[in-house]
């Protein structure tokens, strides 16, 4: 028993439809927020949608943690030098979670304009060379400058082994990965923590005495331009800023298949109209400068001169077009420093106090001068140093956080715990309890997962029918979505000798990891389920098995298709900011299979099973069909469903599945809960090792 040939058994080529897919239904959102953009005719209207992307910015990130009341603030000096000095700065952004900073303090009383350096990704962060030149030219032209350690860079490593140093999930920008999966999992953002922890280096150098407050900004590149442009829209503080390497154009950065780092993707951001314009216009009158490389393979240079002229239309409106500057260098993706003299020149012309004057690439000290802890390592330093999953989990915990739900899989939340869910001991009637939970469980998964979309007549073509002794197998695809199209296939095998059709159960959609590429190895799994079920579908939901999505090879060194960086990563993240998700995608897939089976069978139901990763998309299918108008669930087995979302956001070390990247799926989204309704809607749920 086989899978599918080449494109679909040479009928129908699909390696780059999903990509294609994102692309499109992009496209018309992109459009919408032209055509909203062009209808701004005054400073009243700008301001009133500035204001109202603000509000949405901030909800889309989790909210914004509170400040420390009365934060511990430690500084040393550790270097002088010909007109400044060099100080470590140690400072809690939320209590037992430590940011270290060096601070570049210029000689003289002042009060001196200030600048926020905000580090890209480099593990070293605040002590790599380019950045420690950078703080040079600036403290040698009479700014104060803090730069900050982000969270898993510099001495906030979060995911190593204290004792061997050894790191367990890779270096910055896998640490991000990792932190952001846990945090999209629970309804936030990593972006969250790392703006609140810029934010928190405002009010430090805001509070010292030697700065003026109305004179602080913000610069970085790269992962540090992208948290600039963020900081730039929260707060209103910043009195200049100079986001470099992190702006173009979002349709023309689809356009490159290139990755974004989890602090960097604000879920619903496309559809939302958030596009990075909004970003540079955030501080509008104020000065603002983009740094841009002319061959940066991350921000292309063509939207950062159509986010230029945007911006500058936005500006004309204040009679300050002159407060946008571009600065730019015959280069490739790069940091501040090496984008030229432009950008320290620019700062001292709209907040210093004199002309710039340049004095070379300035000198360079090893990272272990510029430590801020005795071993470059806060949670080394400080015995009750809290880690970003300890944040997580316990805002997690705090009901009045506005993170999510609290996960509930031991408090039997959705169950009734004094009588087994079977009922309620109040007088009322217990069966309509549980058909209220469940319908309630229903439609939160179809909200979070984005289920409620438009159906298409599938048009099932049958592209091969042979017999295999007793068994009956078809190859088929068919269509879930139309206008971007989504094309998906199976394997339809049934039994005639079966008399499982005749029961509840009958058919079974069947999702293996793999989908129909596990064909032929498992052709007598495959005899069993149909014997078992009369006819059983081997289902691809889009990107898998024949449907499966070319490789992505970008950037060059990602092997493994399903992790950090890989394709699914991609394309997962990429939903992300269309306001939906792979996982939610491949689920309404799996839903039509099973509205396809049933009229291809005329059975009242559909059965689920699902193995691995299928095993989830089975399972949420299952709920969002049972009780649909026209729909009904016969039973669900799941074999090696993995670890509840609960589980992966507050587990240590959990697998990495950039194929389940979903927002919001704690508390009555989670497995746990969705396999509790089932049952208690009488669908019989069985769940198997592998």
């Amino acid at each position: 028993m086989d899978g599918f040939g080449p494109a679909v058994d040479g009928y129908i080529d699909v390696a780059d439809q999903l990509p294609r897919y994102i692309t499109q239904r992009a496209a018309a959102h992109f459009e919408a927020e032209r055509t909203e953009k062009r209808s701004i005719d005054s400073r009243a209207a700008f301001e009133e949608r500035r204001n109202r992307l603000r509000t949405l910015f901030r909800s889309r990130l989790g909210g914004l943690p509170d400040r420390v009341a009365e934060p511990t603030v430690r500084t040393a000096e550790l270097v002088r030098r010909d007109g400044y000095r060099i100080e470590s700065v140690v400072f809690e952004s939320r209590p037992n979670f430590h940011v270290t900073a060096n601070c570049y303090v210029p000689t003289g009383d002042g009060p001196h304009p200030a600048v926020l350096f905000l580090c890209g990704h480099h593990d070293a962060a605040k002590a790599t060379p380019e950045n420690q030149r950078a703080c040079h030219e600036l403290a040698r032209n009479g700014f104060v400058v803090l730069i900050v350690d982000p969270i898993a860079q510099g001495e906030r490593h979060q995911y190593r082994d204290l004792e061997t140093g050894e790191r367990l999930v890779g270096g910055g920008v896998f640490a991000h990965c990792h932190a952001g999966q846990k945090c999209f999992y629970a309804g936030t953002t990593l972006a969250r923590y790392m703006i609140h922890d810029a934010r928190c280096g405002l009010d430090y150098l805001a509070d010292r005495p030697a700065v003026d407050p109305d004179r602080i900004g913000v610069v970085g590149s790269s992962g540090g331009g992208v948290q600039t442009a963020f900081l730039s829209l929260l707060d209103e503080r910043v009195a200049a800023a100079a986001p470099c390497c992190a702006i173009t154009e979002r349709r023309e950065w689809l356009r490159t298949g290139k990755r974004i780092d989890a602090e960097q993707a604000v879920p619903g951001a496309i559809p939302a109209g958030l596009n990075f314009d909004d970003f540079t216009t955030a501080i509008a009158p104020r000065p603002v400068c983009i740094g841009a490389a002319v061959s940066d393979g991350h921000f292309p240079i063509e939207g950062v001169r159509e986010t230029v002229d945007r911006t500058r239309r936005v500006y004309e409106r204040y009679d300050a077009a002159d407060n946008v500057s571009l600065v730019t260098a015959e280069t490739t993706h790069c940091s501040v420093s090496e984008l030229g003299t432009g950008i320290f020149e620019w700062f001292c012309d709209h907040l210093g106090d004199a002309a710039y004057e340049p004095h070379g690439r300035g000198p360079v000290v090893d990272a272990s001068v510029l430590q801020c802890t005795p071993d470059g390592s806060v949670r080394e330093a400080y015995a009750d140093e809290r880690t970003i999953d300890d944040l997580l989990r316990a805002d997690i915990d705090r009901t009045d956080s506005g993170v999510g739900e609290r996960p509930a899989v031991d408090s039997g939340d959705v169950t009734a715990d004094n009588n087994n869910g079977s009922g309620s001991d109040d007088g009322t009637d217990g069966n309509n309890d549980d058909a209220r939970d469940t319908d309630r469980i229903r439609r939160t998964v179809v909200d979070r997962l984005d289920l409620d979309r438009e159906r298409c007549d599938p048009s099932p073509r049958f592209i091969s029918r042979t017999a295999e002794d007793e068994f009956t197998v078809e190859h088929v695809w068919f269509k879930t979505e139309r206008d971007p199209d989504i094309v998906v296939t199976g394997v339809l095998v049934s039994n005639a000798d079966s008399a499982a059709e005749s029961t509840a159960d009958a058919p079974a959609v069947v999702c293996y990891e793999r989908g129909t590429e596990a064909l032929p190895d498992r052709t007598a799994d495959v005899r069993s389920l149909a014997a078992e079920y009369g006819t059983v579908l081997i289902f691809d939901p889009r990107g898998v098995g024949a449907v499966k999505t070319r490789s992505i090879p970008i950037p060059s060194w990602v092997e493994d298709y399903d992790g950090v960086y890989g394709t699914e990563f991609k394309l997962a993240y990429d939903a992300l900011l269309l306001g939906t998700s792979l996982l939610g995608m491949r689920v309404f897939d799996v839903l039509r299979a099973g509205e396809f089976l049933r009229a291809e069978t005329g059975a009242d139901r559909a059965s689920f099973v699902g193995e691995g990763i299928g095993a989830y998309h089975a399972l949420y299918a299952a709920i969002a069909a049972d009780g649909a108008d026209g729909d009904g669930v016969g039973r669900v087995v799941t074999r090696g469903l993995g670890p509840s979302f609960a589980e992966m956001t507050t587990s240590r070390l959990p697998p990495f599945h950039p194929r389940l990247t979903a927002v919001g799926m704690l508390g009555t989204c989670d497995t746990p809960q969705v396999v509790a309704a089932l049952e208690r809607g009488g669908v019989r749920v069985r769940q198997e090792s592998r």
